[in-house]
């Protein structure tokens, strides 16, 4: 079921995430598993939910987090936002005019919101490069390809609010393509891993080989 390259990314992920390692093999048996008639779009939700999940946990399995995040994220401020309107039930940001005044405890509140959404969607992006590039660029094809990745899986991991027709449902070939592209990316990441670790186990024994001479 696995080509030896996603063996090579299974082990990796086995070895740091057995969670994400799970999820990864388990898109791919259901890439090879024929769906029954009716359960086409579960099965490309699945797979594509798989996927997301692996994509977006990486760069922090790998180390290569670009920073600490923003606390509380945009998700939970967002919903703390009905309760602080309870707060000033006289509240309209509505008005007319081009400026409306709201109180600092509001304005507050929005600036950080604003500000963490800046940051992760920035950092989003930043975690990646540090991930796929030496230097950190954010702007490199690798950086670009992988986005474009993971914003497929992401589109098709959710229903929407009206169902898709089959015809316009991904074909496996497509989303074969999609994981096999995401294959190659991190593949180069565990190959430069790997060869980084052989090359700093043989500089350990070299220093022991020398320590040991000198001892004697």
């Amino acid at each position: 079921m696995l080509d030896e390259r996603q063996v090579r990314i299974a082990v990796w992920l086995e070895e740091r995430r057995p969670d994400l390692a799970s999820m990864y093999r388990s898109a791919i048996r259901l890439l090879s598993e024929t769906p029954l008639t009716g359960d086409e779009r579960t099965r490309i939700s699945y797979i594509c939910h798989s996927m997301r999940e692996v994509m977006n946990r990486v760069p922090t399995v790998a180390g290569s987090s670009a920073g600490p995040r923003m606390k509380p994220p945009t998700g939970k401020q967002v919903q703390a936002l009905p309760d602080l309107l309870s707060r000033h039930p006289d509240l309209s940001l509505d008005g007319p005019g081009e400026s409306v005044p709201i109180p600092k405890e509001i304005a507050a509140v929005f600036d950080k919101l604003i500000q963490t959404a800046v940051q992760e969607k920035r950092r989003s992006r930043d975690d990646v490069a540090s991930l796929l590039t030496d230097d950190g660029n954010s702007a490199h094809v690798a950086v670009r390809r992988w986005i474009e990745l993971r914003d497929f899986f992401v589109g098709w991991t959710h229903l929407h609010d009206k169902q898709t027709v089959s015809a316009l449902l991904p074909s496996d070939d497509l989303i074969r393509e999609h994981i096999v592209a995401f294959d190659e990316l991190l593949d180069g990441v565990i190959t430069a891993f790997f060869t980084l670790r052989r090359s700093i186990d043989d500089l350990l024994v070299e220093i022991n080989a020398e320590w040991e001479d000198a001892d004697e």
